[in-house]
């Protein structure tokens, strides 16, 4: 079986959720290829034949993302030409290609939504680009014969949204349980230690976190460690300058990534609602609980779906008061205890989430299309 995997950019990393499931699955029968209208991978593990088509490969990733628009004939021909058995597209914007291949030859369409575009369907379009946007929704909702959500939420949010009911179903995108493991030569900090690793943005929450933290000086002793970028970069670089417990590491490496979550005692994630949007997943809760790191998260969006009933702990969102009552309670739990709550991170992550799960049951999709 040939497997076109088509989005509109791929950048690796972070975006590793788009080859992850294909590096797993490729084999003798199963052959995949990642067709993008621009692409820059970073990671030599990445085994996937990729094919982009933005010209001037010497300006920087954002710049060649502008040729977009005029490289989506000469995508939709080449996937169409690879003649798949499916096309399996990421995002149900910027879809136009893989739809127009699918429609040249007839091929089954699967898209798998993510969460912006879901958004992007329940807005009224004030720009041309959103009108684009729209016009691919419209297309890749009538051309899929399968549409995946990656969690209940968004399959939700997707039929009030608009989206066909019939043709969604809900496809965890799982974490890799032998790369995201427990370090066996894992100490105890010397106070306890909690991560925070994504966007630095209003929508995940990092401020709400900082003051959370900083209401606890003086309280009970912990430490904070942010890793990440964003717009929020300037702010959260300052608070840590001015209060000792937190450290601020900046934009991590994939192996940066896992260390720190393999040390954290907790990795906190606080997302929110903003400019209309929740986190419709949130795959750092699922890489820490693998590691065997508890999490504490606001209840929004997809979060609650990404946390074991007894490996994390969930807060009303917006409320900083809670999130401050979960880390003291946290932070005064004996190591006994801690320790049973990493038990029970790494078997639901192993269990209930994890990659080599989400191939099984990405792999039964496919053989239904196909057929």
């Amino acid at each position: 079986m040939k497997i076109a995997l088509t989005k509109s950019s791929l950048l690796v990393p972070p975006t590793y959720f788009a080859v992850a499931h294909a590096m797993r699955m490729a084999g003798e029968e199963t052959r995949f290829h990642f067709f993008t209208m621009a692409a820059e991978i970073r990671d030599n593990a990445v085994t996937v034949p990729v094919t982009d088509f933005a010209p001037r490969r010497d300006l920087p990733f954002k710049k060649r993302e502008k040729y977009l628009p005029i490289v989506m004939p000469a995508m939709a021909k080449a996937i169409s030409d690879y003649c798949p058995d499916i096309i399996h597209q990421h995002f149900a914007t910027w879809s136009w290609p893989a739809v127009a291949a699918s429609k040249r030859r007839d091929i089954p369409l699967l898209t798998t939504l993510h969460g912006a575009d879901v958004v992007m369907a329940g807005r009224n379009h004030r720009s041309a680009m959103e009108r684009w946007h729209k016009h691919n929704l419209r297309a890749s909702m009538s051309r899929s014969q399968r549409i995946l959500a990656v969690s209940e939420y968004l399959a939700a949010l997707a039929v009030r949204n608009g989206f066909p009911a019939g043709k969604i179903d809900v496809h965890y995108q799982g974490v890799d349980t032998d790369i995201f493991i427990p370090d066996p030569l894992r100490r105890e900090n010397p106070v306890p230690t909690a991560l925070f690793i994504g966007a630095l943005n209003h929508q995940k929450g990092i401020s709400h976190l900082v003051e959370a933290s900083n209401q606890l000086i003086g309280t009970v002793p912990h430490r904070l460690l942010v890793a990440g970028k964003g717009v929020l970069e300037p702010e959260i670089i300052r608070a840590a300058e001015q209060n000792a417990q937190m450290s601020f590491l900046g934009s991590l490496s994939r192996e940066g990534v896992l260390k720190n979550l393999q040390h954290a005692d907790v990795v906190i994630a606080p997302s929110r609602m903003h400019n209309g949007a929740r986190e419709a997943a949130g795959l750092v809760l699922l890489e820490a609980q693998a590691c065997g790191t508890p999490v504490i998260a606001y209840n929004s969006g997809g979060t609650s779906e990404m946390t074991g009933p007894e490996s994390g702990r969930l807060v009303p969102e917006d409320d900083v008061t809670s999130l401050r009552r979960a880390m003291e309670d946290f932070f005064r739990m004996d190591p006994g205890s801690r320790s049973g709550l990493r038990g029970s991170a790494r078997e639901f992550a192993v269990a209930e989430r994890s990659l080599a799960k989400s191939c099984l049951e990405l792999s039964r999709h496919y053989q239904e299309l196909a057929r």
